[in-house]
């Protein structure tokens, strides 16, 4: 009877070359992966085994348990069968195993290839990327019709462990490549009976181990530029700041920021930093020439508040004025109430953000230069000096021509000094976005 079958042949023994029957890869100079045939651990299911595509080659690592073992293909299209029986040497050297094949047609089965592992002489096999040492057996190819096959793996006992690989073509998938890390192992263990210490010296575990290392660094590295570019695009917003020396002393330039008539201004007047000085006469002074210029204005204390509460005072103001005082007492207020994250939310929303003098210090890089002249003392013993960061450089307020030898003194080279503003108290920086404009009366002042 024809089944439409290519003429048949057993395929002579060859010296079998160092394929991994263990699926691995293993990172080299470029970052390519060496891969062979797809591990499927089967050996504790029962019943029978469909292969699907079986051109692709896989590993079947199976034990016999009192009885044969039958895998079944389909194909609708002609393709080539191969079949290779294995053994790991450890576990059962003196086992042989047979194979069978067969096409099934019409319900009848017809033998087209005997694997006879009696009477065969098996080949020691090491495979140096899993690091085990495999028996290998009679192996059968051929281009084949499509159709149904069945394929039995047995012994004289039907009891061991065996490799059954199928198929040639290597392919994986990103899920099968993650697979070999807990497969692999658990091979060692229950298959190999081999420590599985072992597969860490393996080139897939150290190919892995220097992929999760690259992994590593390239999202670290992308994370850093992600990182630069959101901050990049939080320093860019349009924010709108005005930092002044002597407060409303700027009520001229204040007015130009207006968008709308002053009696519909809403301003939160921050005293927190005057809390420490005996005269606060310029508080006063600060608080009326708004009151004059048509604002509606709200004393504000931050020391007492929380982030929440800070937040929905600010929700329907246009303007923060932080008046000047202590910068050191201020700051340490502002990171309890956590006031720079408030201040930021604020400034995302088009609203204006003013400093006088320990109000724009604070607002700098850092507030070093608070104690430079005889200003402002450290009475609440702050050791951490950065500033809210919401301008990206220092500031020195209440400049005189007297100061020149203490900023050179705290400075002392010149490229230190480019990152310094300098006011005096007819001056101020308007910030919006990125572009930084000094205002007011006087040049610049350069040292």
């Amino acid at each position: 009877m024809q089944f439409g079958l290519r003429p048949l042949r057993m395929q002579p023994q060859k010296k079998m070359k160092p394929t991994l029957f263990l699926t691995i890869f293993s990172f080299l100079a470029l970052g390519t992966a060496v891969l062979a045939h797809q591990p499927e651990i089967i050996y504790q299911k029962q019943g029978e085994i469909q292969i699907n595509k079986p051109e692709i080659s896989r590993a079947f690592y199976d034990e016999l348990k009192g009885e044969a073992r039958r895998y079944f293909i389909y194909s609708e299209a002609e393709f080539d069968l191969h079949v290779n029986i294995l053994a790991p040497e450890i576990a059962n050297p003196d086992v042989k195993y047979s194979a069978k094949v067969f096409l099934i047609k019409n319900g009848q089965e017809q033998e087209i290839a005997f694997l006879n592992g009696e009477f065969f002489e098996w080949q020691e096999f090491y495979e140096q990327f899993g690091r085990d040492y495999y028996l290998k057996g009679p192996e059968f190819k051929q281009r084949v019709l499509a159709g149904k096959y069945k394929i039995e793996v047995f012994s004289q006992d039907n009891t061991g462990r065996y490799v059954l690989a199928v198929g040639e073509k290597e392919s994986f998938s990103a899920v099968s490549l993650l697979n070999l890390f807990w497969q692999i192992p658990l091979l060692k263990i229950n298959f190999f009976e081999t420590s599985v210490w072992q597969f860490f010296f393996t080139p897939l575990a150290i190919g892995g181990i220097v992929g999760v290392a690259v992994l590593i660094i390239f999202f670290i590295i992308i994370g850093s530029v992600f990182s630069s570019i959101s901050n990049a695009i939080k320093r860019n917003k349009a924010k709108t700041l005005l930092l002044t020396s002597a407060g409303m002393e700027m009520r001229g330039e204040i007015a130009k920021l207006l968008q709308k008539p002053a009696y519909d201004i809403t301003v939160a007047f921050i005293t927190t930093a005057a809390k420490p000085e005996e005269d606060t006469s310029y508080l006063s002074k600060d608080f009326e020439a708004m009151k004059e210029m048509g604002f509606n204005v709200q004393e504000v204390d931050i020391e007492d508040k929380n982030e929440k509460e800070l937040a929905e005072i600010f929700k329907l103001k246009d303007i923060i004025f932080v008046a000047g005082g202590n910068t050191f007492y201020l700051l340490k207020a502002m990171r309890k109430c956590n006031f720079k994250k408030v201040i930021n939310n604020f400034l995302k929303q088009g609203k204006v953000y003013i400093g006088a003098s320990a109000g724009s210090i604070a607002a700098g890089k850092t507030i070093k230069t608070a104690s430079w002249k005889s200003g402002d003392k450290n009475l609440v013993k702050l050791k951490n000096l950065k500033g809210l960061n919401l301008a990206p450089f220092d500031i020195f307020v209440h400049y005189q021509p007297e100061h020149v030898e203490i900023i050179k003194k705290k400075l002392p080279w010149k490229w230190q000094r480019r990152k310094l503003k300098i006011l005096t108290d007819q001056q101020a920086i308007l910030v919006q976005g990125r572009q930084t404009v000094l205002i007011g009366e006087g040049e610049k002042v350069e040292i």
